[in-house]
């Protein structure tokens, strides 16, 4: 996948991590990532990290799993107990 894909939302990562983008207006608990396409642009936050944008590759249906596509870095899966927030647009 190509960084066009994300348009306004990425690839790179927000260098506030209390600077929310305005793009990320709804925080999806982990109870919720079900309700994820596979191709939905989302925004990651971690405290130490920031936002950081990626496209929905993969949602479990049965656990609150997530994969997510860093286009051009890499996957990563997301675990609902991770100290992680998932937004998506409103």
């Amino acid at each position: 996948m190509s960084s066009e894909i994300l348009g306004p939302w990425g690839p790179s990562r927000s260098t506030t991590p209390q600077r929310r983008p305005a793009e990320a207006s709804r925080q999806l608990p982990p109870s919720k990532w079900r309700e994820l396409s596979p191709g939905e642009s989302v925004w990651i936050h971690e405290d130490s990290w920031g936002f950081d944008a990626g496209l929905v590759d993969e949602v479990s249906s049965d656990h609150e799993f997530l994969w997510i596509d860093f286009v051009g870095r890499g996957r990563r899966l997301l675990c609902g107990g991770d100290p992680v927030q998932v937004w998506t647009r409103g």
